[in-house]
């Protein structure tokens, strides 16, 4: 493989290593807002003869035998379009009719003994019933404007329903946010869980898989270039900060029972960073260094903005690092210095792709 042929793939691979590792952030981010902000759900069939205000259910007898009505449950709609237009009411009877109290009223009894005592203390049969409100439920399908489009392409909301219906889902939030603005949430408390992992780490297993080709590329370009066959610092420091993040990928999401082995997997991130952070800049010193003998090859604008961007990180590694260990931060500020710290890192590649020149 000829040096310019060799710089092309190099330029591919360090454009996708920079997309790689973004699209698994932000698509991370993007999947759980999406499932939690997903409110549609699968109502229960009430076995309806209608969907209109004023329209009930049959009445049910509370009886030992369904644990005065504790154990009632419904088969639930398979569709989302078979959803419940408006919200049903649940009300309380007796034998003669009279209304008595209304669902919340027994919510949180899940054993039936409230039941059970209204029953003795009347001395009457007790009974429940559903009946059709005029207020339209929020969580149906129907009653906005993506039914249009689950008309269109009904499997993405039922995959996304299921999804977050799955048991073994689970979200580091209650609710949609923004950490790279706001800090609600560190970058592991969000991709560790089900089903976010699965967007997250193969595309970081597959960063690992890029950054060693992108190391390799690099050292065998200047190699070539200057006529040698050597193992260049960046090189070595390259690969060790792909191994520290392979292993950091591999743990994450881990619990281990031992504190030194929890603090171990902290440290393997910190590893990382300084590694990263020490081949960027041993490799543009190394380019720095024969600019005007490789002028043909780079551009050298983007090289000098490289250089620029290695002292940024550097210094900006150093100040926060030194406000971690003196200042005691809401962990929202240091949510949103690790997601804004580890998008900007990813310019390394952008500029490494636009740094080396398409032909002579």
């Amino acid at each position: 493989m000829n040096v310019m042929s060799t710089i092309r793939s190099l330029r591919i691979i360090a454009f996708l290593l920079f997309l790689t590792p973004t699209l698994a952030l932000i698509g991370s981010l993007v999947t759980h807002n999406t499932l939690i902000g997903f409110k549609f759900k699968y109502d229960d069939n009430y076995n309806l003869e209608n969907n209109l205000p004023g329209s009930t259910t049959e009445k049910i007898e509370c009886n030992k035998q369904n644990n005065y009505c504790a154990k009632i449950q419904f088969e639930k709609n398979k569709k989302l379009n078979k959803c419940n237009k408006y919200i049903l009411d649940r009300f309380t009877l007796s034998e003669t009719g009279k209304i008595l109290d209304k669902q919340i009223l027994d919510k949180n009894d899940t054993s039936g003994k409230n039941i059970k005592k209204l029953s003795e203390d009347l001395n009457q049969k007790i009974f429940i019933q559903w009946k059709i409100s005029n207020i339209l439920n929020e969580n149906c399908i129907l009653n906005t404007s993506f039914h249009n489009l689950y008309k269109i392409s009904p499997f993405i909301f039922e995959i996304t329903a299921q999804l977050k219906n799955n048991k073994k889902t689970s979200f580091g939030t209650g609710t949609v946010i923004n950490p790279i603005l706001y800090g609600e949430a560190s970058i592991s408390n969000v991709v560790k869980r089900f089903p976010i992992k699965w967007i997250f780490k193969p595309l970081m297993y597959l960063s690992v898989m890029l950054m060693i080709i992108y190391w390799y590329y690099n050292n065998l370009i200047l190699n070539k270039l200057q006529n040698t066959k050597i193992h260049n610092k960046f090189f070595i420091f390259g690969i060790l900060s792909s191994i520290f993040l392979l292993l950091h990928v591999i743990f994450l999401g881990w619990t281990f029972e031992s504190e030194i082995l929890t603090k171990v997997r902290r440290t393997l991130i910190v590893f990382f960073i300084l590694f990263e952070v020490l081949a960027q800049a041993y490799l543009i010193k190394d380019i720095f260094k024969i600019k005007s003998e490789i002028s043909e090859y780079v551009n050298t604008t983007v090289v000098y903005c490289k250089l620029a961007f290695v002292f940024f990180i550097c210094i900006s590694t150093l100040i926060i690092l030194l406000i971690l260990l003196m200042v005691n931060l809401d962990h929202k500020v240091d949510y949103i210095l690790e997601w804004n710290y580890f998008l900007i890192l990813l310019l390394f590649y952008l500029l490494s792709s636009m740094m080396w020149r398409k032909k002579n």
